[in-house]
């Protein structure tokens, strides 16, 4: 009887734990799906983390589920890139994006951006790439390993975070998720609104040599 009621308690914690791992990876995935105002999945994963008490071993499991189903959503960035290609060509980021695109700094701008802790600028590189129909293959290879660095990083220190802060404010770690997740999606909305074409104007006129 013991031993059924063991069996039984194991099959029901493996069970919690595959559905928590699809719930992070769906939520790191559906958090990624909207250009520049996506919430921050690192933190979502982290009060799962929290919340669950998972130790060492399943943390790390979570951050890789984590930063590969981020990874994964910029597939339909990348469509949606493909798919409005004309509304998009009246952006007037667009023809410095699609210059940045066909240089040589483009993959490893690509894999630093996509670590870049609440920058979604990798959404940019995602649609230009989409509009000008580079290799979505190449770019998914950069990007996975990239998103799984970010969440190594991101996640201990914000774990720490919001246990900091939820102990000084009072907030729990849900409260703290929300607030952070609103704060990232206005950052984003932020960014889409700046003229990038006139920050390169301005920094090619200071500095010639730098060209794309």
């Amino acid at each position: 009887m013991e031993k059924l009621k063991f069996n039984k308690q194991v099959y029901e914690a493996v069970n919690a734990i595959l559905l928590t791992l699809l719930i992070v990876f769906g939520l790191s995935f559906i958090s990624n799906i909207i250009p520049f105002a996506g919430a921050p999945y690192t933190i979502i994963t982290s009060y799962f983390i929290i919340h669950y008490h998972a130790p060492l071993l399943l943390a790390g499991i979570y951050i890789l589920v984590s930063g590969i189903g981020a990874a994964l959503a910029k597939i339909l960035t990348y469509l949606l890139g493909v798919g409005l290609e004309k509304p998009l060509n009246k952006n007037k980021n667009l023809p410095i994006l699609k210059r940045f695109i066909n240089s040589k700094y483009f993959l490893l701008s690509l894999f630093i951006l996509a670590i870049l802790p609440g920058l979604p600028l990798d959404d940019y590189l995602y649609i230009g790439g989409g509009l000008v129909k580079t290799s979505l293959l190449r770019m998914i290879k950069i990007t996975i390993p990239a998103k799984i660095i970010k969440s190594s990083i991101e996640i201990p220190l914000e774990i720490l975070g919001i246990i900091q802060i939820s102990s000084i404010s009072g907030l729990s770690p849900l409260e703290l998720t929300i607030i952070s997740s609103v704060a990232f999606v206005i950052l984003g909305i932020i960014l889409v609104k700046i003229d990038w074409e006139r920050i390169y104007v301005i920094i090619k006129q200071k500095y010639p040599k730098f060209s794309l």
